[in-house]
């Protein structure tokens, strides 16, 4: 018989059976994982609220994040719990257990311990009594493995109360936010989450306390959380440790009262939530601590009296060693700052300096001569017609008079009051009146000013330009010409144009000064000769002016005459 024929009606009969096969393997690798669900599946009831679903904690296999190593005087196992005992001696072994729900570890060819509730020191010195009643001359050692994951449940202003799994390790903060976080003012408008109706949210929670939080233990203890103490100073002894079946409260915070507040020279002011037995070093640790500029010598808390109503205030010494004193509910404290200390007080040098930069000064003491000497002095180009100071400080800025003046009409001003918004809005902004020719060229001291920090000293390079600007042939730069008056420039320019006011000519001064254009009158490198167009008179609305007033005598001549008959 040939080998395919042999073959083939046995493949046949067999493929019914393998497909089955392979049915019940799908089946069960599909039961496999809906066993290792956390919680298994969610059913959702119609007509109920949607459940959240519970996040898993990851296990030490899982690599569980550790702020510290875990203590084995501190440790408290529990149910879920995976040990490795290893014996060596007369008697060998290594073992990886996991502690029953019942709270016992079996161990082969020992029996059942019962460790639940005993710490990981304790129970690797109970496991080795075990075994030296049984062997002689054998030696054990305990390890913990992996972390069991137990439940824990939250309650009060967060997000979404209800039981979540957490390990030993897992600490009270951690778990709140697995409740979607603390409630703020408007639930609706907490972040990472969508806008949800009020009436199927909690409406009576406004915003959630930070500082008293309670985690109540199954054997009736009570903990406290500060994770506003926590996130501030970064202290993990305000967040502590959960255990199997831990109950995590979550109160509302009060709006106005019971808080207390820290101002002044602290690094972090403001108020904060009280909490009981909180002292001075704790709200100072709230606002992390005072600045290199606090005068520690004297603290004022304001407190109120028994009445609620009225204050005293008590004055602390931190330099003292009894000035942590316990606060109450609604104080205040207040630092004050040392005036000028450590004072910086510096002035730029810009332009034509051999040195310009930055310069260190004594306020109102140092003198702008000394600072020029210390830049090394001017350059040959400077120009000091055009050199300048400028003041930043507010109080130097503001003018009350200008401020009031932009804000009115211009046909509401007098005569006086329009020259001088004029003036002022041509003005440079806090420019300070400095004769750098005067001070530097003819020694007139009465010039040498006091700087301020911030103050900028501007010195330009010279310009050996003229600016002939407005009604002539050819407007521009022209090359500065030093014995030439302004019918110079004029003529180099092309001369007037046809438009030209020749009668209304200027000049404009580096300085922002205006002067009447004379002949024989030498210009400075920079002027600006300014000729604007001539006036346009109209000569039909003149006369028509002097017919309406000649008409007008007429008519009063002519009242008087017919009133004196």
């Amino acid at each position: 018989m040939k080998l395919e024929n042999y073959i083939k009606p046995r493949a046949i009969a067999f493929a019914p059976v393998f497909y089955y096969t392979l049915l019940v393997l799908s089946f069960a690798a599909a039961a496999t994982s809906a066993q290792n669900l956390p919680y298994g599946p969610t059913i959702q009831m119609p007509g109920t609220r949607p459940q959240p679903s519970l996040p898993s904690v990851p296990s030490a296999t899982n690599k569980t994040l550790l702020d510290k190593k875990i203590d084995p005087d501190s440790y408290i196992l529990g149910p879920g719990d995976n040990l490795s005992v290893f014996i060596w001696g007369s008697f060998e072994g290594q073992f990886q257990l996991t502690i029953t729900p019942e709270g016992m570890l079996l161990v082969p060819e020992i029996g059942p311990i019962d460790i639940a509730g005993l710490t990981l020191s304790e129970a690797g010195g109970k496991i080795s009594d075990e075994i030296g009643r049984k062997y002689r001359n054998v030696g054990s050692a305990v390890s913990l493995v992996d972390l069991r994951t137990f439940k824990v449940f939250v309650g009060g202003a967060v997000v979404s109360p209800g039981a979540y799994p957490a390990t030993a390790v897992t600490r009270a903060s951690e778990v709140i936010t697995l409740a979607g976080g603390f409630l703020m003012d408007d639930p609706e408008a907490m972040p990472g989450r969508p806008a949800r109706k009020r009436e199927i949210y909690q409406p009576e929670f406004k915003r959630a306390s930070r500082r008293n939080i309670k985690v109540y233990r199954q054997n009736g203890d009570t903990l406290r959380a500060d994770i506003l103490r926590l996130n501030l100073a970064g202290n993990p002894q305000f967040d502590p440790l959960l255990m199997d079946g831990d109950e995590i409260f979550v109160p509302v915070e009060e709006a106005t009262i019971n808080l207390y507040g820290i101002f002044g020279a602290v690094r972090n002011p403001g108020y904060f939530e009280y909490s009981p037995r909180d002292s001075l070093q704790d709200l100072l640790s709230l606002a992390h601590g005072t600045t290199m500029d606090a005068d520690s010598h004297k603290i004022e808390i304001v407190r109120f009296k028994s009445d609620h109503k009225s204050t005293n205030s008590i004055f602390v010494d931190l330099t003292s060693d009894s000035w942590n004193v316990p606060l109450f509910p609604d104080d205040r404290a207040y630092v004050t700052s040392i005036q000028g200390y450590h004072q910086k007080a510096q002035v730029e040098l810009v332009g034509e300096f051999k040195y310009p930069g930055f310069y260190a000064i004594e306020e109102d003491s140092t003198a702008l001569s000394e600072i020029v000497s210390k830049a090394g002095g001017f350059t040959q180009l400077a120009s000091l017609e055009e050199a300048e100071m400028t003041r930043v400080s507010a109080e130097e800025l503001v003018d009350p008079e200008f401020e009031r003046l932009k804000k009115m009409m211009v046909a509401d001003m007098s005569e006086q009051e329009y020259e001088y918004f004029k003036i002022k809005s041509r003005s440079k902004v806090g420019r300070v009146a400095v004769d750098f020719v005067q001070l530097f060229e003819k020694d007139d001291f009465r010039q040498d000013m006091r700087l301020r920090d911030n103050d900028v000293v501007t010195v330009p390079r010279k310009r050996r330009v003229v600016n002939v600007s407005g009604e002539v042939a050819n407007p521009g730069f022209l090359t500065y010409a030093p014995k030439e008056d302004y019918a110079y420039y004029i003529r180099m320019a092309g001369g007037y144009s046809d438009r030209a006011g020749k009668s209304r000519v200027s000049i404009i001064k580096t300085t922002g000064e205006w002067k009447k254009a004379k002949r024989g009158k030498t210009l400075g490198p920079g002027d600006t000769i300014w000729i604007p167009e001539k006036k346009k008179y109209n000569y039909i609305g003149l006369m028509k002016d002097i017919a309406i007033f000649a008409g007008n005598m007429a008519t009063v001549y002519l009242v008087i005459r017919q009133a004196t008959k």
